[in-house]
């Protein structure tokens, strides 16, 4: 009887942490976001690339970094943790669901001003495809993204 008690509050203190840690995370993009954008303001494109292009600062912690799109025509004009897809058009990109989600990002930016997209992408520490959710948020004609894992 106790082991099946212990375990069943061992079982809710892990599904509760982990709804925590989500939070958490969210937090963490939220007020990052809001560094971003003040930066990015404050410095224009130039600069502010090259310093969220920094690992371990402010604007590049781990898994949270900046990738920004152009909202009109869906290029990549900035991404921090994959310098190859600076330039590319990703509108067409699916994750393993179909969802075509820098298309979303974009429309929420443009219809919005800012929001949350959710779509599953490898997580870049562990390879495997995770669930992420990404913070959009539009400033000019760009689409600024930070994003958590699952």
């Amino acid at each position: 009887m106790f082991r099946s008690i212990s375990l069943g509050l061992a079982l809710c203190v892990m599904l509760f942490s982990g709804l925590a840690n989500a939070e958490d995370k969210k937090a963490v993009v939220t007020e990052m976001m809001s560094k971003v954008v003040a930066h990015f303001e404050a410095k224009g494109a130039e600069q502010a690339y090259k310093d969220f292009a920094v690992k371990d600062s402010d604007f590049y912690k781990g898994e949270y970094y900046v990738a920004a799109f152009d909202i009109d025509t869906g290029n990549t004009e900035f991404h921090a943790a994959n310098a190859k897809l600076i330039g590319k058009n990703l509108t067409k990109l699916k994750d393993t669901d179909g969802v075509v989600f820098v298309a979303e990002m974009l429309k929420v930016a443009r219809d919005k001003g800012e929001g949350w997209v959710s779509y599953k992408w490898p997580h870049p520490v562990t390879k495997k495809i995770t669930q992420k959710h990404s913070m959009v948020h539009a400033v000019g004609n760009l689409a600024l993204m930070i994003g958590y894992y699952e």
